[in-house]
């Protein structure tokens, strides 16, 4: 489960990057 959680927060940290550099 922990390394669950893990997966989705690196998929989250992935994500908002992503989307931050789109909008700069």
């Amino acid at each position: 489960m922990k390394y669950f959680l893990m997966g989705i927060s690196v998929i989250l940290v992935v994500w908002v990057g992503t989307f931050v550099m789109m909008v700069e």
